[in-house]
């Protein structure tokens, strides 16, 4: 809990080293004293993070993700920041064009409208064109908040100074990665910022993001995503109102009756994506929530065993994921993972497994075959992928295999699809997307620790040996 009353972000991206200020706090007071507009504790932090800048005053943020729970404040804070960057040309060393894209046109325009109406009366009629497809805020000085529909053609023409996208779940990845990244080349401190409340695991623009920036969230240099996310863990009980905060950094006794309303009227799932912000698996997914409950276990790995090893990659080789498997003396199969940024991270962290715990078998896809300098056991691919796949779903049905409720498994898992492949049928990402590389990565692991033995116990008597 922050001093001034609001609840702390429980995902956080580190600022980095180069961080030196912030122009937030000077943001917050423009807002307050131009626009009359306060901002609450939680949206002032946001923006004070997402506004850090180093010793030359450059921001060191180029993307920012923000997500919350649902009506805790996001549009205020979306209005806000969109406000102040359209006036601080001077600050940027050029005019500012700030682009607002959402699924939907009405969603943006809502945000928009308050601020419309004050440039309005600043600044005359003709701040404000009402158009169907673009409405617009413009001022004298050419600086202008362009509304946009999210599709294929969002920012495509012009050059951009911020892009914000708003209620990023529902936004198609290639919209921000094919159409609107490429406007902010050439501009100064360019910005992306998505923010949204959870949403489900069809969500591939959220999911990649936030994925970048967790692989970071323990690094030293945390890289250029900024995460700002307040949700509930994914072990909470639901039904408390301690873990309905998580999601609603402001709270009050109104919020309190609201969502116990709520809680009490509306599907678990939607409950859980609304106002615990957590992200959820897609309706009909092979992934049950019940498998995925009941197969909770944060105990460790035995250490008198082997641990089966894994390394996956995401399909553009910026993400890569070490899975550990082991089976217990109950046969069932305990799994962990953790995700990485480059191959020489993985390098480290399997070097470091290896003075954990010696006995290790190693198995890696054939992208990192020349690439890994550290020793490998094994090979998969697609032909084992299909068996592993067999055995996953056996696992969790059987409720055999054993996890720490890792967010990142359990995204991934959700993410992923199975399909019909030569090999048979494999769990993979759905076509044109990525994002479940740690899924496959314990795939396989859990494949190679069903096959290794456990050591007998010997007991051992003044003449002989008994197994």
């Amino acid at each position: 809990m922050h001093p001034q009353g609001f609840v702390f972000p429980r995902l956080e991206t580190a600022p980095p080293a180069r961080a030196l200020g912030s122009y937030g706090p000077a943001a917050a007071e423009w807002v307050k004293k131009a626009f009359g507009l306060e901002l609450r504790g939680w949206q002032a932090y946001a923006l004070n993070r997402a506004l850090e800048h180093d010793d030359q005053g450059e921001l060191v943020w180029p993307v920012v993700v923000i997500t919350v729970g649902r009506q805790s404040g996001k549009s205020v804070l979306s209005r806000a920041v969109c406000m102040w960057r359209m006036h601080h040309a001077d600050l940027f060393g050029e005019q500012q064009t700030i682009l607002h894209v959402a699924n939907k046109v009405e969603t943006a325009r809502e945000v928009m409208r308050p601020a419309a109406h004050w440039a309005v009366q600043k600044y005359g009629k003709a701040a404000f064109r009402a158009g169907n497809t673009a409405p617009q805020i413009e001022l004298p000085s050419g600086d202008r908040w362009i509304i946009q529909a999210a599709n294929d053609s969002a920012g495509v023409g012009y050059s951009i100074s911020m892009a914000f996208v708003d209620e990023a779940w529902r936004v198609q990845r290639r919209v921000v990665d094919d159409a609107i990244n490429p406007t902010l080349a050439e501009r100064n401190m360019g910005q992306v910022w998505l923010v949204s409340t959870a949403g489900d695991s069809a969500s591939d623009l959220m999911m990649a993001y936030r994925q970048r920036a967790l692989d970071k969230l323990e690094a030293n240099e945390p890289g250029s995503v900024l995460l700002l996310e307040w949700s509930a863990p994914a072990e909470a009980d639901p039904e408390l109102p301690d873990t309905w905060r998580w999601g609603s950094p402001e709270w009050s006794e109104k919020r309190e009756t609201f969502l116990r309303q709520q809680w009490e009227n509306i599907e678990p799932e939607a409950f859980r994506r609304e106002f615990l912000n957590q992200w959820t698996v897609r309706a009909n997914h092979w992934l049950k929530d019940s498998w995925w409950a009941d197969t909770l276990d944060s105990a460790p790995l035995p250490d008198d065993t082997v641990w089966s090893v894994a390394v996956e990659s995401d399909f553009d080789g910026m993400g890569h994921a070490v899975a550990l498997a082991a089976q217990d003396d109950q046969g069932k199969i305990a799994v962990r993972v953790s995700t990485h940024r480059t191959i020489a991270e993985v390098d480290e962290h399997l070097a470091q497994l290896r003075l954990e715990h010696p006995q290790l078998y190693v198995q890696v896809t054939p992208t990192y075959r020349e690439r890994l300098t550290s020793h490998v056991d094994g090979m998969v691919g697609q032909r084992e992928a299909a068996a592993a796949t067999q055995n996953l779903l056996d696992l969790f049905d059987r409720r055999a295999i054993r996890h720490d409720g890792s967010q990142v498994l359990q995204e991934h898992l959700a993410a992923s699809s199975i399909s019909r492949r030569q090999a048979g049928w494999v769990l993979s990402a759905p076509m044109g997307k990525g994002g479940v590389y740690a899924a496959r990565a314990v795939m396989f692991a859990a494949a190679q620790a069903v096959k290794t033995q456990r050591p007998k116990p010997m007991i051992y008597t003044r003449n002989r040996r008994l197994a």
